[in-house]
């Protein structure tokens, strides 16, 4: 077996074959106690997870429903969580980026969309605080534009009122959607 020589810290010419390549020591020491010995619902969380991040009330629920006693449940959470698996602020984060840049989605569904998910509210007001202003409105006038664009021969009040109501099913606030209906009632596309 040739060594590894993709790691940083890792001289593949300091080490010899028969002998065990240094480690980082940044990871500490893994405790296995006998409570949790089942390595069929290790193997098998830590399939789920690679799949996708899960928040620590996901994986809660999913011990419980494969039936690990409640007991295990919180330890089988912290080693997740020791061992960097199960994050919630990082799972928040790129739940957040992911829904803006594919969904169009405002802070108050991203929001709602966190908390459905098991991450609690000031976890998912901090994954949502590097959304500035700025980019919100130009978000959502973009949307704005392209939608009006579609609507077609109706009255600027029915076109108002449509537009707000699907910025404001996307999550966009009050100030956000007048200013991007008035945009885009304006100047259409």
């Amino acid at each position: 077996m040739n060594n590894v020589t993709f790691l940083p810290w890792v001289d593949p010419h300091e080490a010899t074959p028969d002998e065990p390549l240094p480690t980082a020591g940044i990871v500490d020491e893994v405790v296995v106690t006998d409570d949790i010995e089942s390595p069929d619902v290790e193997t098998a969380l830590l399939r789920a997870l690679t799949r996708r991040d899960l928040s620590e009330r996901e994986v809660r629920t999913w011990l419980s429903v494969r039936d690990v006693p409640e007991n295990d449940i919180e330890e089988w959470v912290e080693r997740m969580h020791r061992l960097g698996y199960v994050d919630d602020l990082r799972m928040a984060t790129h739940l957040v980026d992911k829904l803006v840049a594919r969904g169009g989605k405002g802070r108050g569904v991203i929001v709602q969309k966190l908390t459905e998910r098991g991450i609690d509210r000031a976890t998912a007001s901090e994954a949502v605080s590097h959304l500035d202003d700025d980019s919100q409105q130009q978000q959502a006038t973009e949307l704005a534009v392209a939608r009006a664009s579609r609507m077609g021969t109706l009255t600027d009040e029915a076109a108002r009122r449509r537009l707000h109501g699907f910025l404001a099913r996307r999550g966009f606030s009050s100030t956000v959607i007048r200013e991007a209906v008035h945009h885009a009632l304006r100047n259409p596309g």
